[in-house]
């Protein structure tokens, strides 16, 4: 995860494989979105035109589980791909470069609540943002609940076996909540805070090609930049 440097004064901070598994997170998300509400809502008039234009319920039943497949494939991958920097990169998982929360996300919470509000000035923040590290771990817990529920729907004749009936309608109405709750983080959340500020708008570019400029990383995580600047000398 070391961040590098070239002639052009660009550094690297996404490797070519988390840009990858972003693309396929972005892509089955958005198939998932649209196909499961299709579903859910096709009580009303205007989700069946729009069924009908998939090829009907059974082709958008498909095409969710599809895009379920393939997105959840991504998650393992990238948990596979974290058993082999730790074990044979001798990577670290912990630390002010890891996504993994620390006692310093809280303070920057505190800090910049305070800068919210005039009281002080902005945080320091390191590789990666208190709210960063939220969107993360929100895609890495929240499809383990989302998987759960969507297999009890999927396979009900045989959880039916094992599980008393009902909880094939609990994991319905709680896949639906929850899968809203995802669709509403996304599209305000993550949106508003990575791609629709001033500064990047229409899109950050990062996570697509990779890099950050000098400036960028300097003024959004100076922590890291100081860190970088120490190993240097």
């Amino acid at each position: 995860m070391e961040t590098k440097t070239n002639q052009m004064h660009f550094y690297q901070r996404f490797h070519v494989l988390h840009r990858l598994l972003h693309i396929v997170i972005i892509v089955n998300f958005t198939g998932l979105a649209i196909s499961g509400f299709l579903l859910s809502l096709s009580h009303y008039n205007w989700t069946k035109i729009l069924v009908s234009i998939i090829g009907g319920a059974a082709a958008a039943g498909s095409l969710h589980r599809f895009c379920a497949v393939f997105l959840y494939l991504g998650i393992v991958v990238h948990l596979l791909w974290l058993c082999y920097y730790k074990i044979s990169l001798k990577g670290i998982l912990f630390g002010p470069a890891s996504l993994v929360p620390n006692s310093k996300d809280l303070n920057d919470l505190y800090q910049n609540l305070r800068y919210v509000f005039g009281k002080g000035p902005p945080p320091l923040f390191d590789r990666f943002s208190y709210l960063q590290k939220v969107d993360y771990w929100a895609v890495m817990l929240g499809m383990q609940s989302m998987g759960i529920t969507g297999l009890l729907m999927w396979f009900p004749e045989y959880f039916s076996t094992i599980l008393p009936g009902h909880f094939v309608n609990v994991a319905n109405h709680f896949h639906f909540h929850e899968a809203t709750l995802a669709v509403m983080y996304i599209g305000i959340v993550h949106m508003s805070d990575t791609h629709l500020l001033p500064e990047v708008f229409p899109l950050e570019k990062s996570i697509f090609n990779g890099k950050i400029t000098k400036e960028k990383l300097a003024a959004e995580h100076p922590e890291e930049w100081k860190r970088i600047n120490l190993l240097k000398d």
